[in-house]
């Protein structure tokens, strides 16, 4: 586990040693770092896994994820396991498509004042973590965040809003059954179908539901019990069945929006205002 205080100048040095720096410099066996010249004229320093930024070092000395949650959902398993060896972070899984992180410096100033405290882990499980998005920015001298959002658990819950939305969610899951008796689910499957062809479900356009267009055509659809041809249609082709089987049933895409409201039910809840959104910064 990485303990030091890992700053922006400490990459830059770093980075000078990269043979060919228009390629990047390899982190380890999973990443590579990457320069790349800002609209200031000096340079930020990307750290990457494959075709997704992992987060990015700024002159400010400052560490930004950039990650969304289908990116984190797609890179968590190396994360977990790696990304506390290359840079001062440790990542994990707390539920479905939700991620945390927590600065492993800490771990260092306990050990010197405990040492006879033998498990980081131990230490860690007890310590704050903080909900990675797309934009949690980490001060590199204090390694705190500096717009963490506040964790759900601890916020207060409008009981109001939180009945409307179990209502509005139970009446538009309703709805969506209702279209798949009347065919119109069948339909779009079809239309879906296609439109695919005979490609792979890599070459498939499948909507990105960590997105504010999509969440935002999500949550309208639940608020106003309105099951769009744009939502189904989004959530056909979210359907995994496979590397080439393309057409899956309408049971199949309701269980389908079933796991997507479950995976964004936090932010569909933050949406319906059914928590006091109150900053603990």
């Amino acid at each position: 586990m990485r303990t030091d205080k890992l700053s922006y100048q400490d990459v830059a040095e770093w980075f000078k040693r990269a043979r060919n720096p228009d390629n990047g410099r390899p982190v380890q066996s999973w990443g590579r770092m990457y320069r790349v010249e800002n609209t200031e004229g000096s340079f930020n320093y990307e750290l990457r896994f494959g075709p997704y930024t992992v987060g990015i070092f700024t002159p400010d000395n400052k560490f930004t994820f950039t990650m969304t949650a289908q990116d984190a959902r797609n890179c968590s398993i190396t994360l977990s396991q790696a990304l506390q060896r290359a840079i001062p972070f440790l990542w994990y899984r707390v539920g479905s498509g939700r991620y945390v992180v927590k600065p492993t410096p800490q771990w260092a100033e306990f050990k010197q004042a405990n040492p006879n405290h033998s498990y980081a882990w131990q230490f860690f499980k007890n310590q704050k973590g903080y909900e990675v998005f797309d934009g949690l920015c980490f001060d590199l001298n204090t390694y705190m965040p500096v717009n963490a959002r506040p964790d759900y658990k601890e916020q207060a819950v409008n009981q109001e809003q939180k009945l409307e939305w179990l209502r509005q969610l139970r009446k538009f899951k309703h709805a969506a059954k209702v279209r798949a008796r009347m065919g119109v689910v069948d339909t779009l499957i079809a239309q879906v179908g296609k439109d695919r062809g005979g490609s792979s479900r890599y070459d498939w356009k499948m909507p990105d539901w960590n997105s504010d267009e999509w969440q935002n055509i999500l949550y309208t659809s639940i608020k106003n019990t309105d099951c769009t041809t744009e939502l189904l249609k989004g959530v056909i082709q979210t359907v995994n069945r496979g590397y080439y089987h393309s057409t899956p049933s309408s049971s199949e895409v309701l269980k389908e929006l079933d796991r997507i409201c479950t995976t964004y039910s936090i932010d569909l809840r933050r949406k319906f205002g059914v928590f006091d959104e109150v900053s603990d910064l």
